[in-house]
Formats: C-alpha cells, sequence, structure tokens
C-alpha cells in the first residue's frame, strides 16, 4: 500500500479552516499539503519519543528557531549568556529523559524502575544546579546581566547555612 493516497474528508471549525491558511510549513501550500505535513510532524513526533536520543533530537529541534534568535542576538549586540545556553542545553537533555524514561515505565512498572527514574531526574537536576552554581564563583558570571546569579546567591548561601546546621545536629 505504500505510495497509495486515500482521499479523505475532513470538517473542521472556521478558525481551524483559518488558522491552516495561515500556518506557515515549508514545501506546503494547500491546505491537502499542510495536513500532510502536519501528519507527518506528528508521526516523527511519535517515533521520537521512544528513546532517549531521539527524543532529544526532535526537542532540540523544537527549540531550535529559539537558539537562532538566542544567537542572532548575542552576535548584534556582541553578548554572550553562559547561564542561557546552560539551559538552552539541558532542558532538552531534561526533557528527552523523561520523555524516553515515559515509555520505559509503560512496561515495567516496579519499585527499581521507579527508583531509577528518580535517580536520573535527580542527576539531571543538579547538574544544573552545579553548572549555575559555578558561574556564581566570580563576581560577575557571563551573562547578559552580570550580576544575575550573585542577585540570588544570598538564598541560597541560606539553604546551605540551614543544611549544613541540620547536617551537624
Amino acid at each position: 500500500m505504500t505510495g497509495r493516497t486515500v482521499p479523505l474528508s475532513v470538517r473542521v471549525s472556521h478558525e481551524d479552516a483559518e488558522f491552516l491558511s495561515s500556518l506557515e510549513i515549508e514545501g506546503a501550500e494547500t491546505p491537502s499539503e499542510k495536513l500532510r505535513a502536519l501528519i507527518t510532524e506528528a508521526k516523527r513526533r511519535q517515533e521520537a519519543a521512544h528513546g532517549f536520543a531521539e527524543a532529544q533530537t526532535e526537542l532540540r529541534r523544537v527549540i531550535q528557531p529559539l537558539v537562532e534568535q538566542v544567537q542572532a542576538y548575542e552576535s548584534e549586540q556582541e553578548v554572550y549568556s553562559q547561564l542561557t545556553h546552560l539551559a538552552l542545553e539541558w532542558i532538552p537533555e531534561a526533557m528527552a529523559e523523561l520523555v524516553s524514561q515515559r515509555f520505559a515505565l509503560r512496561n515495567q512498572k516496579n519499585d527499581d524502575k521507579f527508583k531509577e527514574l528518580e535517580r536520573r531526574v535527580t542527576d539531571r537536576i543538579f547538574r544544573l544546579i552545579e553548572g549555575y552554581l559555578r558561574l556564581a564563583v566570580t563576581q560577575d558570571c557571563e551573562g547578559y546581566d552580570p550580576q544575575v546569579v550573585q542577585k540570588r546567591l544570598p538564598r541560597i548561601q541560606q539553604l546551605i547555612k540551614l543544611l549544613q546546621l541540620d547536617a551537624s545536629t
């Protein structure tokens, strides 16, 4: 059946029809082409969701326009934000972990699998925290606002002191 097409008739609301006509999809001009492109996109997302690498690739593709906007801004303004780039790297990786674990848990819902999920998520969260804290060791971090980390450090320091007090008791 590959290569054969099936005629499909569909009714949509006026708002959805307007949305479809205004939707810009590369290589798709007609409503039929746009619907085929949307189906292809949905299939790609469905297939990408099963493994970590595939999910991460798909999530990076989704945020690529934002990455390009950030890069253009930084180039035009001659600035750089290590904080922003750290987040742009971490977020798709963390989301890919969650997406891939969803499928890992589908067939095996036992204590060990949930403990593994907890450990993996916690590892990723602490990697982000450690990355941000490394940027706090200097008075000014590499960001659009060099004081953005310093402004938040007093609360973090307070929490660390509380943890140290709790550990000593």
